[in-house]
């Protein structure tokens, strides 16, 4: 039994459909998922408590907290593992 070649373009049209409705459906899913607020630990870090504050400033008042660029340098410089202002220097 041979498909003339609108059955095939039909049928693949559909396939097509089929895998886009699925995909959709997927990501649908993921998005309407309730995201678990992971509670971030506790620490005695002055650092990770400003950071934590930092990440809920605004971008207006981003610009004049001097508190945060500071923190984010610091946490860059221990991430990088560059030395600090206050190592000493022989």
């Amino acid at each position: 039994m041979r498909r003339s070649p609108d059955q095939i373009i039909r049928l693949v049209a559909i396939a097509l459909g089929g895998l886009a409705a699925l995909f959709a459906a997927v990501e649908l899913a993921n998005t309407v998922a309730p995201e678990t607020s992971s509670a971030s630990p506790v620490t005695d870090d002055p650092l990770q408590a400003e950071l934590v504050r930092c990440r809920s400033v605004t971008p207006e008042e981003l610009e004049t907290d001097t508190t945060c660029h500071a923190a984010w340098a610091e946490q860059r410089r221990r991430f990088l593992g560059l030395p600090g202002d206050n190592s000493e220097k022989e």
